[in-house]
């Protein structure tokens, strides 16, 4: 699952306007669509490479950060060049409003 950023002055799912970062599951095809037609961008991660091979210019057992797609991802993991590093989901704010 990627970390996705709405990029247009619409809502997405209902809750998550323009600047607004989220989480989601999507398809590769679905995060294909939505990253070409300008709506999201994809937020970066941190990997680690566990692999033999450099990888974006990070050697063997460093770490790097890269915003991959769904499909970059998949075939870099299941090679066996990379890892996610699992970072704390950020906060998210609390709404305004409520019984005070």
């Amino acid at each position: 699952m990627n970390r996705y950023k709405v990029l247009l002055p619409v809502l997405v799912d209902g809750e998550y306007g323009q600047g607004d970062e989220f989480e989601k599951e999507l398809t590769p095809e679905e995060e294909l669509a939505n990253v070409q037609s300008g709506l999201l961008e994809i937020m970066p991660q941190t990997y680690k490479v566990i692999g033999a091979s450099t990888v974006w210019d990070a050697a063997p057992g460093e770490e790097f950060e890269r915003a991959l797609t769904l499909g970059e991802e998949q075939l870099l993991v299941e090679g066996g060049h990379i890892e996610r590093v699992e970072k704390p989901a950020p906060k998210r704010r609390a709404k305004k409003g409520g019984n005070d």
